[in-house]
């Protein structure tokens, strides 16, 4: 809550102390600076997204489109309240917040992995993937998508640096082309993997603009 009202730099750990009534030996205790606090938000969230993912899956929407389920909805800005992303972005590329988005990134891979491997397993079983190697294709794919979406992070806050809304066609076209490696890794046909929409796109993009303009 700190965190998203005053921002994570503004935010000092006597602000946490004090909105806990607890001492610094109580924080220290469970945590070693605000960044581990920060730290343990990422992987409880990734947790969140996850479970409510897994809880969408059904054995009769087939594969491809649990795959595409999973694959989508890890991408943390789909889905997500809108006060967590613009929390995370301004430290984005700090050194705190290389550490922190680097840790997010490896709490979702942690969290998706087991799912994960087992739709592209079944989908080479099933035959409509070609997947000599579940385990490694897995976790190529899940870097593949912590790298979108992190990639369009640094392209949303540079365009904001630059004064101007991020250009929609081209976060697009970064998404097609990790889209089409996606499905080149998998043999499948072109553009059956879906990982973001315009609207979804969109609607981000003006969202986080406003608050920039704030």
């Amino acid at each position: 809550m700190l965190f998203c009202r005053k921002g994570y730099e503004q935010t000092s750990i006597q602000d946490i102390l004090d909105q806990l009534h607890t001492s610094k030996g109580s924080f220290y205790h469970h945590y070693v600076s605000k960044e581990s606090v920060l730290e343990g938000i990422c992987k409880r969230r990734a947790e969140q997204i996850y479970q409510t993912l897994a809880e969408k899956q059904d054995i009769r929407n087939g594969t491809l489109n649990n795959l595409n389920l999973l694959l989508s909805g890890m991408i943390p800005f789909q889905n997500e309240k809108l006060s967590f992303l613009l929390m995370l972005l301004p430290i984005f590329n700090t050194t705190d917040g290389r550490t922190v988005r680097a840790y997010f990134c490896d709490a979702l891979s942690d969290c998706f992995r087991k799912s994960v491997c087992i739709l592209i397993a079944k989908g080479a079983e099933e035959g409509s993937m070609l997947c000599p190697e579940p385990g490694y294709t897995t976790d190529i794919i899940l870097s593949a998508v912590n790298g979108l979406w992190t990639g369009i992070c640094d392209f949303v806050l540079k365009s904001e640096r630059d004064g101007a809304e991020a250009d929609v066609s081209e976060i697009l076209r970064m998404t097609d082309c990790y889209r089409l490696m996606i499905e080149r890794m998998l043999s499948l046909p072109y553009g059956v993997i879906e990982l973001t929409d315009l609207q979804a796109v969109t609607i981000m993009c003006r969202q986080i603009h406003s608050h920039w303009l704030q």
